[in-house]
């Protein structure tokens, strides 16, 4: 795209940049409880099936635009989504009326804020297992939802797709239009398929776009459980990777905005892929795709297909390469919920994901009840350590939703993990860890704002250089599995004093450039009209 480089240098070669500045011994902390943000989930008659298993939900946004991140959590069978507002600090107050209703339909599943009518306000999609519907809640704006009218005319268009098992959200501008569009997920029984996997928002309404899919790659059986939407080859037109069980994932190229081409080649060889995350890991200016699987440690008594492992999928330009071995993030245990993020703030982004499945099948599995949580730390070359116990986070839970963002101000990303469980004795419960402050290095938090339906610039990038490194973002809505980050782009900064300017590319094409800001500061860039605060800057 004009006035973007589609690289930062003539080689592929990854290039580690040398950190000048010290800072303090940083790590995390286990801060659920004097944070206020520990939430359950269980079902209160057990495991029925293996859609009780796989559930869970947890979304993070600015739902009462006071500037800071909220959180919604999904409660099994156990009523409505918890939500829990931010005081600014990082400590939370339950809201007593969010307005979300309880089903008795079934279990409410995944969740995703976004704002769908493009009023300002962030939404709440919920999707659902056992015969719960997904359904749309509209935002007043302070917190307090509303069941949307959309719905109807979405179940009308659906059918009976939308009671089907519904996963991971994902919201893209897929065909240009102003509004915001949806991918969906729907693992279901073996030997059933279908549709209900792309969605078109036209005029507040909603229709099935499944002819965009050649081939009805989802008719005969359907194991997708994480959509998420990237501009994969800078063309302007969001793509679409799709995590899926049973060797099933794939990726779509758009084609301008009438097909999803399946570009899919055997270099995408997940055996079982759980969870997503998608950014520009080795800052050659294109997101990368990483998906969570099942791996079993070296032992004699473990084995079996599809135990593999994690797989990094590094973006060339023209498809993927898999850097899974050489990268290091291969041994991930039992993986669902993931993202990529820069805790460190040394200019490249880290990978976590939560673990764990609660019925072993085969001997000596023993331990994926008690699957640690991964920390991968970058290198700063293309290669990760895990490091996760190393920096105080030992969550050994049934891991399933995980959201990634800066709870309690301070400049830095802290981690919140939502476990599920079987029932009250075996409960599953969130956990809220912070990333402490021997984390020294600066920082930047960025929204963006533009006029239309989809104010949040959902599928813009950005862009800056700092400490001698290029770095990029895309505005994402969803997904982690079952769970979303703040629309929005953190960097890290690593020794740099300063920055250049920031380059934006809004989701219609449009290069826009802006001053370069000052560091340790959460910047709103508004189109048009240059750059303001939406929070105050911390030092």
């Amino acid at each position: 795209m004009p006035g973007f480089e589609r690289r930062i240098a003539a080689t592929a070669a990854l290039i580690a940049i040398p950190i000048a500045a010290v800072q303090a011994e940083w790590r995390f902390s286990d801060a659920t409880a004097t944070a206020q943000a520990e939430v359950g989930h269980w079902y209160q008659f057990g495991f029925q099936n293996m859609a009780d298993m796989t559930a869970g939900g947890a979304a993070g946004g600015d739902l009462d635009n006071d500037g800071d991140i909220d959180l919604v959590v999904v409660r099994a069978d156990l009523g409505p989504p918890t939500v829990l507002l931010n005081r600014g600090d990082g400590i939370f107050d339950t809201a007593a009326g969010s307005g979300l209703a309880a089903s008795s339909q079934g279990a409410i599943n995944g969740a995703s804020l976004v704002d769908i009518d493009g009023n300002g306000s962030l939404d709440l999609m919920l999707g659902g297992v056992n015969g719960q519907p997904a359904l749309f809640w509209l935002n007043d704006g302070l917190g307090q939802f509303s069941l949307s009218a959309a719905n109807v005319e979405f179940s009308a268009a659906a059918g009976n797709e939308l009671r089907r098992n519904s996963y991971s959200a994902s919201f893209a501008d897929v065909d240009r239009d102003g509004d915001l569009d949806m991918a969906l997920g729907h693992w279901d029984a073996p030997d059933r398929g279908g549709g209900g996997h792309l969605w078109l928002q036209q005029a507040g309404s909603w229709i099935s776009a499944e002819s965009w899919f050649a081939g009805a790659p989802w008719s005969s059986s359907d194991f997708s459980f994480t959509p998420a939407f990237a501009d994969f080859n800078a063309d302007g037109w969001p793509d679409l990777a799709v995590a899926a069980d049973f060797g099933t994932s794939r990726w779509f190229l758009n084609q301008a905005g009438a097909a999803m081409l399946d570009s899919t080649t055997a270099v995408i060889s997940d055996e079982n892929g759980m969870g997503s995350a998608i950014a520009d890991y080795d800052n050659d200016g294109d997101p990368d795709w990483f998906v969570s699987s099942v791996w079993y440690p070296s032992d004699p008594r473990r084995g079996g297909a599809g135990t593999t492992g994690n797989r990094l999928y590094r973006n060339t330009g023209s498809g993927f390469e898999d850097v899974t071995e050489a990268a290091g993030v291969r041994a991930g245990y039992w993986g669902w919920g993931s993202c990529f993020a820069d805790f460190n703030h040394d200019g490249w982004l880290d990978l976590f994901h939560v673990n764990g499945w609660p019925a072993p099948q085969q001997p000596g599995a023993e331990f994926y009840l008690v699957d640690p949580a991964r920390l991968f730390i970058s290198n700063g070359d293309g290669t990760f350590s895990e490091r996760a116990a190393e920096l105080g986070i030992q969550d050994i839970g049934q891991g399933r939703a995980v959201v990634c963002a800066d709870l309690d101000n301070d400049g830095d990303i802290d981690l919140y993990t939502q476990n599920t469980g079987g029932n009250a004795a075996q409960p599953g419960r969130t956990r809220l860890w912070r990333n402490e402050e021997g984390n020294t290095l600066p920082w930047l938090r960025i929204r963006l704002r533009q006029p239309g339906a989809n104010p949040d610039a959902v599928g813009a990038r950005v862009q800056l250089s700092a400490a001698g490194i290029r770095q990029t973002r895309e505005i994402s809505a969803g997904n982690n599995y079952l769970s979303s980050n703040p629309i929005e782009a953190h960097f890290g900064l690593g020794a740099a004093s300063g920055t250049s300017m920031i380059d934006v590319r809004w989701p219609d094409g449009v290069d826009e450039r802006f001053a370069a800001p000052v560091l340790r500061q959460r910047l709103l860039l508004v189109r048009g009209s240059g750059s303001e605060l939406f929070g105050d800057g911390l030092e």
